[in-house]
């Protein structure tokens, strides 16, 4: 049975009756992928098995990174057609809606501690420990991928010719920055954010973390900022992930944006409060650039007949909303903090 959320590398349960009804998770890569190193399956299963040493050689529960055991890697075709590993199957629940709807108050709070306790130790995984010294280029990762990104926005409007001026902008206000940016360099799982978690059946507490397909050696305050990316986006029940924006999160017993950093630092090795309160904005500001970039190509594709007109339509009205939520965090927050600091 395949998993219904949209994940790029599909996704299946499997059983076997005659193993007392044994289950275990199959991804695998597409049948069909517009570029080699897309989908990197293999990467996935490395951190995986990596993060399982980890747990191994650290027991205590205030340094495990909970994953699912990774069972098998194959990389020969000829088995189901393409590559595709086997993991533990982690039952539980997945919130789209990052209000967690269902949970009480006391529950809630719990939920969110256990949250950034989980996101601090995997920052806190010594990489060379588990054998992912190699994993990333590592230092100068924000300024790496804001290069890499302004290239791929450049050829999307070339390709779709449709000039992407604001998008310019943004990414030379934020190289204004970059090179000050505190660089903490840790395992980076690249999409950290609440529905990429398995919370247990009935506990509030984060049993397992899924969608490696991102990770790499890299800034840590990235993945702070992709969870803090619920508190720009309001909660709709009809969007495939629902944040918190305008709700009153005291009465919910959800952290304020503050808070949620201040319990992160609180558990982080060398990752001072002050400075990280300090740079939020830009990592933030970040971030949301990186997914104007990604719109806008899910914009050019759409032009070009890959995707519905619909959908085109549908982006277009997206991405300047993205790009004004960018400049809007760069004209509040991040000049007022930075620009004194360069």
């Amino acid at each position: 049975r395949q998993f219904g959320f949209g994940q790029s590398n599909p996704t299946y349960l499997i059983k076997i009756p005659d193993a007392e009804n044994f289950c275990a998770v199959l991804r695998r890569k597409p049948l069909s992928i517009a570029h080699p190193s897309a989908h990197a399956l293999h990467r996935e299963f490395q951190v995986l098995r990596a993060l399982n040493k980890h747990n191994q050689l650290h027991p205590s529960r205030d340094r495990q990174v909970p994953v699912p055991c990774a069972y098998a890697y194959c990389d020969d075709k000829n088995v189901i057609g393409s590559e595709f590993y086997i993991m533990e199957f982690v039952p539980g629940r997945i919130f789209t809606d990052s209000s967690m709807p269902g949970m009480t108050n006391e529950e809630r709070r719990l939920a969110y501690s256990s949250v950034v306790s989980v996101l601090a130790n995997l920052h806190n995984v010594d990489i060379t420990e588990v054998g992912l010294g190699y994993y990333g280029k590592g230092g100068k990762y924000v300024q790496r991928q804001l290069r890499r990104l302004m290239t791929v926005s450049r050829k999307q409007a070339e390709l779709s010719e449709t000039p992407a001026p604001d998008i310019e902008d943004l990414a030379r206000q934020l190289q204004t920055y970059e090179k000050k940016c505190p660089n903490h360099i840790s395992l980076l799982h690249g999409d950290f954010k609440i529905d990429n978690l398995i919370f247990h059946p009935i506990e509030p507490k984060v049993i397992a973390i899924l969608d490696w397909e991102l990770s790499t050696v890299g800034d840590s305050l990235c993945d702070v900022a992709n969870l803090s990316m619920m508190y720009l986006m309001p909660r709709n029940q009809l969007a495939a992930i629902s944040g918190v924006a305008g709700l009153d999160l005291e009465s919910l017993a959800i952290p304020t944006r503050l808070e949620l950093l201040k319990m992160y630092c609180d558990q982080r090795k060398n990752v001072s409060f002050e400075e990280t309160k300090i740079w939020a904005g830009f990592y933030l500001s970040f971030v949301t650039f990186k997914n104007a970039v990604i719109v806008q190509g899910v914009a050019q594709r759409a032009r070009a007949g890959v995707a519905s007109s619909a959908r085109a339509d549908e982006v277009a009205k997206a991405l300047p909303v993205i790009v004004k939520v960018a400049q809007t965090i760069l004209d509040n927050e991040v000049k007022p903090a930075l620009t004194s600091r360069l």
